[in-house]
């Protein structure tokens, strides 16, 4: 932390993890916190396809790692399920607070239900889970990788470039675009989705003592 006992921020620049931010300080009204928010590698790479193994695991967490090693920040807020199966050596999990919801939403063009979409549809997803998902209830669908935040998967399923998307409910929810679930999905789901999880330096136990309030850790 900074002379002031200012706890210094780093996380994603997309208006979810602004929001992600704002919930996680409301947590704590007795601290003090600056924020700065960046992009991370799966941020400006979004060619990159999450469906076919090609992503490197942390290309949504390296940039906010960097800032933290470097002492630029003292921790990063980020959605759970964006963390790296391991954690750089030099991060630890200071704090992972758990999801209001964990499901999966449909957001579909004229908001068909998926019993309801025609064969061949092109379903809209950047993960492995909900690809198997709803291949299993629907074989007759196409899936299609999709990138971008929220707002912009939204967009490509109502500018008919895609027939629908699967969007996580928290996510839509924390946007107030609850009136694009066409469906709640009857799934599971990744087992992180909808939690906020907080890294900081692995040798900063100051922080996590700080942090433990309402964390599940």
């Amino acid at each position: 932390m900074n002379v002031n006992n200012t706890i210094r921020i780093i996380a994603r620049e997309s208006r979810l993890s602004k929001i992600q931010v704002e919930e996680f300080i409301k947590k704590f009204p007795e601290l003090k916190f600056s924020v700065e928010y960046i992009s991370s590698f799966g941020d400006k790479n979004q060619k990159i396809s999450l469906l076919n193994g090609e992503a490197p695991d942390d290309m949504f967490t390296r940039e906010l790692d960097e800032a933290i090693i470097e002492n630029r920040a003292d921790i990063a807020v980020h959605s759970a399920k964006d963390l790296p199966q391991t954690l750089n050596p030099k991060i630890q999990l200071a704090a992972l607070y758990e999801a209001f919801d964990k499901t999966d939403s449909l957001v579909s063009r004229d908001n068909l239900k998926l019993s309801e979409l025609p064969a061949g549809s092109k379903i809209g997803t950047s993960s492995p889970l909900r690809k198997k998902e709803i291949l299993s209830l629907r074989p007759d669908l196409e899936i299609v990788g999709i990138r971008g935040c929220i707002e912009d998967r939204v967009n490509q399923v109502r500018s008919g470039k895609i027939d629908a998307a699967i969007v996580a409910t928290c996510a839509l929810k924390r946007l107030g675009m609850e009136n694009e679930i066409a469906e709640i999905l009857p799934f599971e789901t990744h087992p992180m989705q909808g939690r906020l999880a907080v890294t900081c330096r692995k040798d900063d136990n100051y922080i996590c003592e700080l942090l433990k309030k309402g964390s599940i850790l």
